[in-house]
């Protein structure tokens, strides 16, 4: 049997046993609890009869990660300086779009330029929205919240190179 044979086998197995498997609702417990006795032994010396009462199981809640007020703090500051970046960056950029020298490298921007002003500060902040919207979702991710600042930090990287790239 070869590897391609292989291969297939474990993507159909992987397709046919993908519905039946369920998402964790719950973070795990940071200290599993081991036993190698299922009842804990009964002392000698007991004259109690009946057994202690079973431990009612804690539920599990899902729901948001609770967000600090610093890490608030910092997506508020990082907010700001996206909007003002693509403020700084929209207003140059229509100081020099009519000059005849000038023209638009950036491929995502290139097709933004030739819009009237409101609509070129309409879309901008609107993608600067975006931006800050997908920062606040991976924010409240428990899978990706350490990286949520990371579109934040690249569009006001972004941005301010593309200030600094128009004023010669």
């Amino acid at each position: 049997m070869n590897y391609r044979s292989l291969r297939m086998i474990a993507a159909l197995v992987s397709v046919f046993l993908a519905p039946a498997a369920r998402p964790q609702t719950g973070a795990p417990e940071s200290k599993p609890k081991l036993s190698f006795f299922p009842l804990e032994p009964i002392p000698a010396d007991s004259t109690s009869s009946s057994p202690a009462p079973p431990a009612k199981p804690t539920p599990i809640r899902a729901g948001h990660t609770s967000v600090s007020f610093l890490h608030e703090k910092k997506f508020l500051l990082l907010s700001a300086a996206v909007y003002g970046s693509a403020l700084a960056d929209m207003h140059q950029t229509l100081d020099v779009r009519n000059n005849s020298w000038w023209h638009e490298t950036d491929p995502l921007a290139k097709p933004l330029v030739r819009l009237p002003t409101p609509a070129y500060y309409a879309t901008g902040l609107a993608m600067a929205t975006g931006v800050n919207w997908l920062s606040w979702k991976m924010a409240r991710s428990h899978r990706w919240h350490k990286l949520a600042p990371l579109p934040q930090i690249l569009s006001v990287t972004g941005n301010l190179y593309g200030f600094h790239s128009n004023r010669f």
